[in-house]
């Protein structure tokens, strides 16, 4: 059963935690996104190659009719559940960096010297 996770209540080791698990969906959603298009650019030609290649079978045209046809389908749906993942998880990433800010102190006895140096006593 899915909850509502209140990012306030949970500490430093929990938060990477959430932080890896909205990372992965981004990046799901990502390959789901980009994957569509490719699926249906790939259908379209090979579907095409199919119906335009000579044959004897007088429904070989729409072998390769149904081939985009299943390629489009197959392609769309992809996009249509990748665009959420990617989205959904790219804000749960945003809200984890943001909570995971409250953990990033400096100790009392540290100095800045330059760009990503910092001397601690």
């Amino acid at each position: 059963m899915a909850q509502k996770i209140n990012l306030d209540s949970l500490n430093f080791k929990q938060l990477n935690q959430y932080m890896v698990k909205a990372t992965k969906m981004r990046n799901a959603g990502i390959i789901f996104t980009v994957s569509g298009p490719v699926i249906m650019v790939t259908s379209y030609i090979v579907g095409v190659t199919i119906a335009d290649a000579p044959s004897d079978d007088p429904y070989h045209g729409w072998t390769g009719v149904a081939v985009v046809f299943y390629g489009c389908g197959v392609g769309l749906a992809t996009t249509v559940v990748g665009i959420p993942l990617w989205v959904i998880g790219g804000i749960k990433n945003a809200k984890a960096e943001i909570a995971l800010r409250k953990f990033d102190f400096k100790t009392n006895n540290s100095m800045a010297v330059g760009i990503g140096i910092t001397i601690r006593f």
